[in-house]
């Protein structure tokens, strides 16, 4: 299931942040990254990082707070984030972890709390 929320109901000042990640499996190179744009479309800052080898999914993860990291910075009343990645957004949803994502499930649950809504 999704979760839709039309923009329009959001107000003026909310930021949407579109996280995503790579995996190239013939040279294992591994990196995520996103946007921020606000309420207009209009573009505030992109981001990336290179996470050398992992899973897919801590990839998605880890996209997911790195720019959940970047709107704390950012003053904004809401947040709508936006990934192709349905396994993570079960994961936060269901708050299901495992051994290796559950830090980062833990990590953007706290960051979410502190986002304004």
């Amino acid at each position: 299931q999704q979760r839709v929320i039309p923009p329009s109901t959001l107000g003026n000042n909310w930021i949407r942040l579109r996280s995503d990640g790579v995996v190239n499996e013939g040279t294992d190179f591994v990196a995520t990254g996103g946007v921020l744009r606000d309420y207009n479309g209009r573009w505030i800052l992109g981001y990336n990082r290179y996470l050398g080898f992992c899973f897919v999914m801590k990839v998605e993860l880890r996209g997911i707070l790195d720019g959940l990291a970047l709107l704390l910075e950012q003053k904004y009343d809401s947040e709508m984030v936006q990934t192709d990645s349905m396994e993570a957004v079960l994961a936060i949803q269901n708050q299901a972890h495992n051994d290796l994502n559950s830090t980062l499930i833990r990590r953007i649950h706290q960051n979410l709390s502190r986002v304004r809504h």
